[in-house]
């Protein structure tokens, strides 16, 4: 059931807005109109500064946006789909479906929200300075300082290494490719994350409650209760994992065996495979020399024992594109939630230098009974 307002849409990403906002929004206006905004710009109309607080709510809302378009985006361009973004009471999320196949993938989603958050304080503070240098309404140059400054905590604490942060993210696809271990770097990036979250509890009541700011007290311990639960519930996840979820599965592709020309009649296709048993595929090379097609095992069957002396396998090729690929750093578990479990399919192994092998379900599925049984 949909617990959120459905906005619109943005980057072919829905954006929907759950009601706690319309709380943070009510607190936040009371908030400018009240505190913030006179203490900048005094001696000025309170409707005024009603009609800059209503302006800075938006502006919040649209940086919570960005913040998360930033997100969007970087995962759209590495093959990583948005579900959909939601602002709720603690911010934004851009809920991801699936995570990024490899470490620097993972990094450069988590960091592109906090370059966002940074662009808009930038943005902001540049347009306050300029309305400084014309003698503008001093209303709208304190809205902006404010909006400048609230990007830039946005961005600051959103870089904090405490798993599911942005910064929690980025260690952990440090730490993920050091070990070449996802769960360990998850387990690790989660048990730093809940140390800051009691970290950021003790703060909360050492600091704010004794000197009697109640409100950023309260606001500060219900940040830390949630940091740490979201960060104990990633840690237990990983922990009760088999270790054979995050394995590479490059460790478990077929090698190719040499490619053929387009030309190599079925007669050679057929005696390649008997000296490569677990082959399913032969690559086939296209005009540039490189590979371009596969023929399959199967397809031999098809041609008449006479005849394949004197058919091309090109006849029989299939382009690279029918075949869905992985990464050989993307885990068993990243793949299979992809491509599914207890049916059959193949798909590339490929990185930046090429087509590395095949990887078939048959395989996944005798590792995975293996590690459940």
């Amino acid at each position: 059931m949909r617990t959120h307002l459905r906005l619109g849409r943005l980057l072919g990403v829905p954006i929907g807005i759950n009601g706690g906002v319309l709380l943070v929004s009510v607190l936040l206006a009371i908030s400018l109109a009240q505190v913030s905004l006179p203490s900048i710009a005094p001696r000025h109309p309170t409707s005024a500064y009603w009609f800059g607080a209503v302006l800075g709510v938006v502006g919040f809302l649209v940086s919570l946006v960005g913040h998360e378009l930033g997100h969007s985006y970087i995962a759209q361009r590495n093959g990583v789909r948005v579900a959909e973004i939601t602002l709720w009471l603690f911010g934004g999320v851009a809920k991801l479906e699936g995570d990024a196949d490899e470490p620097g993938a993972e990094f450069r989603i988590a960091a592109a929200g906090p370059a966002m958050s940074m662009v808009i304080a930038v943005l902001a503070g540049l347009s306050a300075w300029e309305i400084d240098q014309l003698d503008g309404s001093r209303v709208l140059l304190g809205l902006l300082v404010w909006l400048s400054a609230i990007n830039v905590i946005l961005a600051v604490s959103n870089l904090l290494p405490a798993f599911p942060l942005d910064g929690g993210r980025m260690l952990r696809a440090f730490l993920w490719r050091r070990s070449g271990r996802k769960r360990r770097a998850t387990r690790t990036a989660a048990m730093i994350g809940q140390v800051l979250a009691v970290v950021i509890l003790i703060a909360a009541v050492v600091l704010f409650f004794p000197m009697g700011d109640r409100w950023s007290g309260a606001w500060i311990l219900a940040l830390g209760l949630f940091l740490f639960v979201a960060a104990r519930t990633q840690w237990r996840d990983a922990a009760d994992r088999p270790e054979v979820l995050e394995h590479p599965v490059g460790e478990l592709r077929r090698e190719l065996p040499a490619p053929l020309s387009p030309r190599a009649s079925v007669a050679e296709l057929e005696a390649v495979l008997r000296t490569n048993p677990r082959a399913v595929f032969v690559p086939v090379l296209d005009e540039r020399g490189a590979v371009g097609a596969l023929v399959t095992r199967d397809a031999v069957a098809r041609i008449p024992p006479a005849n394949r002396a004197s058919v091309p396998i090109r006849s029989l090729a299939e382009p690279l594109v029918a075949l869905p690929r992985v990464h050989p750093a993307e885990s068993v578990q990243d793949v299979v939630g992809r491509l599914g479990r207890g049916r059959s399919w193949w798909a590339l192994v490929v990185d930046g230098a090429g087509v590395e092998g095949v990887l078939c379900s048959e395989d996944v599925d005798d590792v995975l009974d293996v590690a459940f049984a």
